[in-house]
């Protein structure tokens, strides 16, 4: 059973059903009382099924503070030859940009150390 319940509490809707389809590409979330002083004016586009037929979170930075997640997170990465699968433990901050800086370092000096073992 499906149905919509308007203010319960107040200003807040309710929609209560197993799938909630959405026919359109932008889920926009927007409060001006907590934009960020200079903010500039626009979209702002939270989900946006994008033209990649991908899901894309904070499309074109719209939200200048970037993205939160709050709680464990589990990434998977399907490849096709290689699934990675990245759990992070909780009250732990995971940089992916530091992370993959660092593993580009280690493999040019494995590339160095394999070039210099064949010699």
């Amino acid at each position: 059973m499906a149905d919509i319940i308007f203010d319960q509490p107040p200003n807040q809707i309710n929609v209560l059903c197993d799938n909630l389809l959405i026919q359109g590409h932008d889920v926009m979330v927007d409060s001006a009382s907590r934009r960020t002083a200079g903010s500039v004016t626009g979209f702002r586009r939270a989900l946006v099924h994008d033209q990649k037929d991908g899901l894309t979170i904070n499309f074109n930075g719209d939200y200048p503070g970037g993205v939160t997640i709050n709680g464990e997170i589990t990434f998977t990465i399907h490849h096709p030859r290689n699934p990675i699968t990245l759990q992070h433990p909780p009250d732990e901050v995971l940089r992916l940009g530091a992370i993959i800086n660092t593993l580009r370092a280690q493999i040019t000096e494995l590339q160095a150390e394999v070039a210099a073992l064949k010699k």
